[in-house]
């Protein structure tokens, strides 16, 4: 990233979206990391990376745009508001396009991180195959960090409640292999995390599990009334379906 935000033209932007509002620029850098972890794990190139890690970091450049109290409205949007904000896609594609040094493959980025993978996304209506894969991975990233940042029109989701809407939206909104590799390098819960499940137990991750990051194997070390176990003991979330993480300490 710091390579990244080293380029001129780069670091012009991310500034610029800094300026229109602090939430993007925070979550812009956020989607940039994600996305580069996923590009990492498909095996990309150290080009293929810059081109995704410039895509990543100004995918929103186009909301630099809307009125910052559209930006920040906390009731609903107007039928015409939605399609001012939707254009942000097409205006950030055009504002990429035309720079030096950012080629157009991170430029659609921009352009297509609201296309979906049944077709249902816009500006295009594009699905599957005919979205780029970096806006694909973008779109991913983009929509789980999303979910587990607060806003000020709803408290942020647990980085369990994001996993599962991300499996519930898989070929639909999402590639399903893509949601796979994206949930099989990301650590939502490094081990020696506290942790509170719905059950009321206090418990420590002791071990993620690689096809479920959301459900790790714990240690319980408070029981629901909070006295101590007789002795710590582990539970295995990925084979008990009724038992979830909905804190971290």
């Amino acid at each position: 990233l710091a390579d990244l935000a080293g380029r001129k033209e780069v670091l012009v932007n991310l500034t610029n979206l800094h300026v229109a509002d602090g939430y993007l620029f925070q979550h812009s850098v956020n989607v940039a990391v994600l996305a580069g972890i996923i590009g990492m794990a498909k095996g990309y190139n150290r080009y293929q990376l810059e081109e995704l890690g410039v895509g990543a970091l100004l995918f929103d450049i186009g909301m630099a745009q809307i009125p910052k109290e559209l930006l920040n409205r906390n009731g609903p949007l107007t039928a015409e508001e939605r399609k001012l904000i939707e254009k942000h896609t097409e205006a950030g594609f055009q504002l990429l396009r035309g720079q030096f040094d950012i080629s157009i493959v991170s430029a659609h980025c921009a352009l297509q991180h609201h296309e979906r993978y049944n077709g249902t996304g816009y500006p295009r209506g594009l699905k599957k195959n005919e979205i780029h894969e970096y806006a694909q991975i973008v779109a991913l990233a983009d929509v789980f960090d999303a979910l587990v940042s607060s806003r000020s029109y709803r408290k942020r989701y647990t980085p369990n409640e994001a996993i599962e809407y991300l499996f519930a939206a898989g070929n639909t909104l999402f590639d399903l292999e893509l949601i796979r590799l994206f949930c099989r390098n990301i650590a939502i819960y490094p081990v020696a995390t506290t942790v509170k499940l719905n059950t009321g137990h206090v418990a420590v991750v002791l071990e993620n599990n690689p096809l479920a990051v959301h459900r790790p194997i714990v240690r319980i070390i408070q029981e629901p009334d909070g006295t101590d176990p007789a002795s710590p003991y582990e539970i295995d979330l990925s084979y008990d379906y009724n038992m979830t993480i909905v804190q971290v300490f």
